[in-house]
């Protein structure tokens, strides 16, 4: 399975999940280590400054509209990511890359 920035694949969290790559193409070709950002379905936990709903659609083939846990990056080998899931549309990938670079303070 090719790995890929910007795409959904489920993940073993502990529970498998979910979750966006955010890792650069060039990193995760170089490295055994994937970063990546976790959805929540449960999207009455929101953070409104943080979080990122995602409606469910063809492209991200979500199995409901989820909520990408900005705040909550998480590195695994890539033996962890297990299926491929679906694509980000690129504005809410913007949108994501924006908020992590806030919120990690890396400007």
């Amino acid at each position: 399975m090719k790995l890929q920035h910007g795409h959904i694949y489920f993940v073993e969290f502990d529970p498998l999940r979910p979750a966006v790559l955010v890792s650069s193409d060039d990193l995760i070709r170089r490295s055994n280590l994937i970063s990546c950002v976790p959805f929540t379905a449960n999207t009455n936990n929101v953070v409104a400054t943080d979080d990122v709903l995602v409606k469910k659609d063809v492209s991200n083939n979500l199995f409901a509209d989820s909520i990408l846990k900005t705040q909550h990056i998480s590195t695994f080998d890539k033996n962890r990511v297990k299926k491929y899931v679906g694509v980000l549309d690129g504005t809410i990938l913007k949108n994501l890359k924006n908020l992590v670079i806030r919120n990690f303070d890396l400007k």
